[in-house]
C-alpha cells in the first residue's frame, strides 16, 4: 500500500479565463473542480500508470465543502483515510489567464491545527500502515505541525520496515534527512537547504553529491529545464526530454513524483521509471489542468534522453 500524507486538502477549483482584468468583471469558459493538495495530485498520476496500484490519502476534513471533497476523491477511485473535523474544508481557487499564460492562484487559509487533531491525524497514520509499505510525505508541512513531524513519524515505523518517500524543504527536510529517508526527491533550489555551502554548478558537482549519499538509497534531484539526475541505488542517471511549450507548470513535480513511487513500489527498471516519471512530468505542462494525456505522455517519452553516469564521478 503506497499511503499519501495531506493534512490540509482543498477543493481547487480552476477558472480558465481569457485576457483576465481586475477592474471588470470576468467570465471563466470553463471551469473544473478537483481534490486539491499535492497529494491528491501525486494520487492522480500513479492511478494513471497502474490503475490497479493500492493508494490512500491521509486527510482531515470537514463540513460540506469535506463531504464534496470526498465525493471528488471517489469519483478518482482514491481511497481516502480521514480525520473529521468541525471545520468546513477550504476551496482554493486557480483562475488563468490563457491567452496571456498567466495563473492567479486564490488560496483559503486552512483550519487551526490543534494538538488533539494533529494527534488523531498521527494515531490513523500508524493503524493503517503496515510492514514494508510505503509512505509519501510531499509538500509543505501543514502550519502547527513540527518542522521534526516527518522525522519522528518515521522513528515511529522504522521497526514496521516501512519505507518514508520525502519531497519537501526547508528545516523538515532538514529534519527527515537525519533519518535517512528511502527516498528524497527535491529540486536544484531545495537541496541547498541540506547542503548549504555547497556549489552545485554542473551535473558533475551533483553527480559528486549524490554519490556520496551511501545511505539513503534513491535520491533524485530535479533541475528544471536542464533535467532531472537521480541516484538509484547504486547507479545514477541524467536525463533530458526536448523543449516544450508550457501551458501550466503547477503539479509536475507531483506528477513526477507520483510515477517515480509507483515504479520502484512495482520494481520497474531503474531506467524506465525515470523516463516515465519525467515524461508524465513534462505532459502534465501541456495542460491548464493537473492532468496529463497518454498521447503526450508517449510523444514526450521517445524524446527523453538518458546517460547512465559512472559510480565514481571522478572516473
Amino acid at each position: 500500500m503506497i499511503h499519501l500524507i495531506c493534512p490540509n486538502p482543498a477543493i481547487d477549483r480552476t477558472l480558465l479565463v481569457k485576457n483576465f482584468s481586475p477592474s471588470t468583471p470576468n467570465r471563466p469558459f470553463e471551469v473544473k473542480e478537483f481534490p486539491g493538495g499535492k497529494s491528491f495530485n501525486v494520487a492522480y498520476a500513479i492511478k494513471q500508470e497502474n490503475p490497479m496500484a493500492e493508494v490512500c490519502i491521509h486527510t482531515i476534513i470537514g463540513g460540506h465543502n469535506g463531504k464534496y471533497l470526498s465525493d471528488l476523491a471517489k469519483k478518482c477511485k482514491v481511497n481516502l483515510v480521514i480525520t473529521e473535523v468541525m471545520q468546513n474544508t477550504r476551496v482554493c481557487n486557480i483562475v488563468v489567464d490563457t491567452e496571456k499564460k498567466v495563473i492567479y492562484p486564490i488560496y483559503e487559509k486552512g483550519l487551526s491545527l490543534t494538538n488533539d487533531i494533529l494527534k488523531t491525524f498521527s494515531q490513523n497514520i500508524a493503524a493503517n500502515v503496515k510492514d514494508n509499505d510505503i509512505i509519501v510525505f510531499s509538500g509543505s508541512l501543514m502550519k502547527g505541525m513540527p518542522d521534526n513531524y516527518i522525522a519522528e513519524i518515521s522513528k515511529k515505523l522504522k521497526k514496521r520496515n516501512v519505507k518514508i518517500f520525502v519531497d519537501t524543504s526547508g528545516k523538515p527536510l532538514v529534519e527527515a534527512y537525519k533519518e535517512k529517508p528511502y527516498m528524497i526527491k527535491i529540486n536544484d533550489e531545495e537541496i541547498m537547504d541540506l547542503f548549504p555551502k555547497k556549489k552545485l554548478n554542473t551535473i558533475q558537482d551533483y553527480h559528486q553529491l549524490l554519490s556520496g549519499q551511501t545511505n539513503i538509497p534513491f535520491f533524485i534531484i530535479t533541475l528544471g529545464k536542464k533535467g532531472v539526475i537521480a541516484k538509484m541505488e547504486n547507479e545514477f542517471f541524467y536525463l533530458k526530454t526536448k523543449e516544450i511549450e508550457a501551458k501550466n507548470p503547477v503539479a509536475s513535480g507531483d506528477f513526477f513524483l507520483g510515477v517515480l513511487t509507483n515504479c520502484i513500489d512495482q520494481n520497474i527498471p531503474y531506467e524506465e521509471s525515470l523516463k516515465l516519471a519525467i515524461s508524465y512530468s513534462a505532459a502534465n505542462c501541456l495542460n491548464w489542468y493537473p492532468e496529463v494525456r497518454k498521447e503526450d505522455v508517449k510523444a514526450i517519452y521517445s524524446t527523453v534522453k538518458v546517460e547512465k553516469l559512472p559510480k565514481n564521478p571522478l572516473s
